[in-house]
């Protein structure tokens, strides 16, 4: 006769326990992994052009807020400039044709080409 080996009869009992237990784990694996596919599902379609379009309209802002401030600081020169009376002198005769009383004004032009 062959000698059969006993196991105890409570080792035979939790073998199918095991599987059940091992049961949940899985599905907890298995939504775990289907929660983190559909985040990273909903990033790439959804919020990664968003964020693409915010970079975009945020570097716009930013070449918009340089050009305001360099308008700024010439805007300031500018009224520096116009509490200077020599300024005001220089600016009224360049570009408004206006002189000082007691002046002789008078242009200098290039002779004329069409000899």
């Amino acid at each position: 006769m062959r000698a059969v080996e006993s196991r105890p009869l409570s080792s035979v009992k939790r073998e199918p326990q095991r599987q059940r237990r091992n049961f949940p784990v899985r599905i907890r694996y298995v939504a775990a992994l289907a929660i983190c596919a559909w985040a990273f599902f909903y990033f790439w379609h959804a919020e990664r052009p968003q964020l693409r379009q915010l970079a975009a309209e945020n570097a716009k802002l930013e070449r918009q807020l340089n050009s305001l401030q360099a308008e700024q600081r010439t805007l300031q020169t500018e009224k520096q400039q116009l509490n200077n009376p020599a300024y005001i002198e220089k600016y009224a005769t360049e570009h408004q044709n206006l002189v000082m009383p007691n002046t002789v004004p008078f242009d200098l032009q290039s002779p004329s080409k069409s000899h």
